[in-house]
């Protein structure tokens, strides 16, 4: 408001209108900075969601060290590929927690039915149960309770991210025959030298974590490896992100590594 003896009404519409005027492109370029940064997350999304073809060279051993030469990987990879490979590492790692997770409230804690005491004239303060969250012995506020923590992931999506995985350690993986022939018996002692054998740097200070994936799952391969510390036994079917990027040595048999083509080389 504009009092009538400090301006004239003249120029107190001007004033409004460009008071009026301001607050409008004020607003515009707040939406406009809320356009622009919904585009860009949108881009940034895209970018991640982009698929490319990714070649690699594998060093193809025999079960005795001897090195057989280079082997081909093609795979569908992500063109940023850290967003799906965390997208699905979060994922896998949910999926996992039970959810079991369950305390009582002041309804479900046995007893408390009866006021503990009278509402007036104590000199204490006001209590309707004993159970009352505020007591010891009483329920818990906003306790956990049973929950399901599995995160919905599209199929494609997850294909690409174990793709990405794959195509990120190619540079400390390696292919070998299949296990199959040469685990005749479950011995750990078989499994043992075979890792002995081959360029994993079981040898050094710190041993690393050897992640071996199979097509399929053999009992005597299960068997005789499944007692030694920093060895992890995959399949095509229990393949995971967390194991794959958590491994300084990765060995793929020969029809896993056909599989992975078959699976991961195409369009899910």
């Amino acid at each position: 408001r504009f009092d009538s003896w400090l301006i004239s009404p003249t120029e107190s519409r001007v004033m409004r209108s460009t008071l009026l005027s301001i607050c409008a492109c004020v607003l515009s370029a707040q939406s406009c900075a809320g356009y622009a940064g919904a585009a860009a997350l949108l881009a940034r999304s895209a970018r991640a969601s982009r698929v490319v073809m990714a070649e690699g060279q594998l060093a193809h051993y025999a079960l005795d060290g001897t090195q057989m030469g280079q082997v081909a990987i093609v795979l569908r990879t992500s063109a940023k590929p850290m967003y799906v490979v965390h997208r699905k590492v979060v994922n896998e790692l949910a999926a996992r927690r039970q959810g079991t997770h369950d305390v009582k409230t002041r309804a479900e804690v046995s007893g408390g039915g009866r006021k503990p005491y009278k509402q007036k004239g104590t000199g204490r303060a006001r209590q309707g149960s004993i159970r009352s969250p505020l007591l010891v012995g009483g329920g818990k506020s906003f306790g956990p309770k049973p929950k399901d923590w599995s995160m919905k992931m599209n199929k494609k999506e997850r294909r690409v991210a174990t793709a990405s995985a794959i195509m990120g350690v190619l540079p400390r993986a390696i292919v070998v025959d299949d296990l199959e022939a040469h685990f005749t018996s479950a011995k750990t002692s078989m499994m043992v030298g075979l890792l002995n054998s081959l360029p994993l740097g079981m040898k050094d200070a710190k041993e690393p974590k050897i992640v071996i994936i199979a097509k399929e799952q053999n009992e005597n391969v299960y068997m005789s490896g499944r007692n030694i510390a920093n060895l992890k036994l995959l399949t095509m079917s229990t393949i995971n992100v967390h194991d794959i990027v958590g491994a300084t040595k990765l060995v793929i048999t020969k029809s896993a590594l056909e599989a992975m083509q078959e699976r991961y080389a195409v369009a899910a």
